[in-house]
């Protein structure tokens, strides 16, 4: 049911055919009752688009938490950016840490729309994210400018009511474009 929640579309599209049955049933028989049936399919539509914009589903926490991590890389917030990865990614922190501060961070996204894959039930702990990330600064030993685009694969799990990133792989080699290996 976590496909109703996470598309607007779909409640509009039902509204949509349900309003237009109840016009065409007003206009065959100009009833009260059928005047009544379009004001109950206008707020059961609002009703199901207000709930549907309230609730966010797994998957719409994790797409949240990277244009968060995005943003924190953004305002190169190294404490920030900690705090979205998990304690037991003792190697990705250190990496962090050590990356990080060698550059001034200019830009950072994530391209286009990821491709989640949470775990299995109404309550998943462990997601899966195929994207493409771009990241552009400049080396504070050198001043050199550079950016990057990458196709990265992030594991992230869910810790409390936070998603965090337990791993990562990717294409390019951040740590050889910082100088920090």
């Amino acid at each position: 049911m976590n496909w109703l929640a996470e598309n607007a579309l779909v409640v509009w599209a039902i509204g949509a055919i349900a309003l237009t049955m109840a016009v065409i049933v007003y206009f065959q028989t100009g009833s009260r009752g059928s005047q009544y049936g379009i004001v109950a399919v206008v707020l059961v539509t609002a009703a199901l688009l207000v709930t549907e914009s309230m609730l966010e589903t797994p998957r719409e926490a994790v797409a949240r938490t990277l244009d968060e991590i995005a943003a924190e890389v953004r305002s190169n917030d190294v404490p920030g950016v900690l705090s979205y990865i998990s304690l037991s990614a003792a190697s990705l922190r250190k990496e962090i840490e050590t990356a990080m501060p060698l550059a001034t961070i200019e830009r950072a996204a994530i391209l286009g729309t990821p491709q989640i894959t949470v775990g299995p039930g109404d309550d998943p702990t462990q997601a899966t994210v195929a994207c493409r990330v771009f990241v552009h600064g400049t080396l504070k030993g050198g001043g050199h400018k550079g950016g990057e685009m990458a196709a990265c694969n992030v594991i992230m799990s869910r810790e409390g009511d936070r998603w965090l990133v337990t791993s990562y792989s990717a294409d390019k080699d951040w740590r050889r474009a910082t100088g920090s290996r």
